[in-house]
């Protein structure tokens, strides 16, 4: 959305809407926390689009087991799932409810490897990557261009990034998340709600 000259894709978490759903969250959370696969096989869908962007036909269990390392504890689904959690779900329609809103809303008349969206509100933009450098904006939410690559400062990782009005300063890279970042679908299949579309992030 614009508005006053601003870019912006508000967080949106709407999985309480359906009880169904939310009850489905909370067992999604549990495989999750536990990085059990076993519950959380449970919670796929039959047919579930492993690959995405170009490889609809990676369709299964099997394929989505070996693709996102579902058997290893540091496999690659367990953060990912983690973070989808994390930044909610929205319903699409009364059968499908999407995640990341980061993603699945970002404007489409904007190029998504160059930007970065702000997770937060009333987030400081610093001068320099520091935390107590100065602030030269306050960001809420906001659609931030990416000019350079994250660095490490101290403990915290930042990122150089312009807002829609110009101004430039850092922000840490934890509290931003790309467009192209991994997205997933889950879908109400026989009654029962199932995680149905796992897209890997783009490059």
């Amino acid at each position: 959305a614009v508005q006053s000259g601003r870019l912006r894709v508000l967080a949106v978490s709407e999985e309480k809407r359906e009880p169904g759903f939310s009850s489905f969250v909370s067992k999604l959370k549990s495989a999750v926390a536990k990085r059990d696969a076993v519950s959380l096989k449970k919670l796929v869908d039959e047919e579930v689009i492993a690959g995405g962007f170009g490889n609809k036909d990676e369709k299964g269990w099997a394929r989505f087991s070996t693709l996102w390392e579902v058997d290893q504890k540091d496999g690659a689904v367990w953060d990912v799932l983690a973070d989808l959690i994390e930044l909610g779900f929205f319903r699409e329609d009364p059968s499908i409810y999407v995640s990341p809103y980061v993603a699945w809303k970002f404007p489409r008349e904007l190029d998504p490897a160059e930007y970065l969206v702000v997770l937060r509100d009333a987030l400081p933009l610093r001068k320099t990557p520091d935390r107590d450098a100065a602030t030269v904006a306050t960001l809420a939410f906001d659609i931030v261009k990416r000019i350079e690559p994250q660095k490490t400062s101290g403990s915290f990782d930042w990122v150089l990034v312009e807002t829609a009005r110009g101004v430039r300063g850092y922000v840490q890279s934890s509290v931003v998340r790309s467009p192209l970042m991994a997205r997933g679908q889950f879908a109400l299949r026989n009654g029962k709600w199932r995680l149905s579309v796992l897209d890997r992030a783009r490059d």
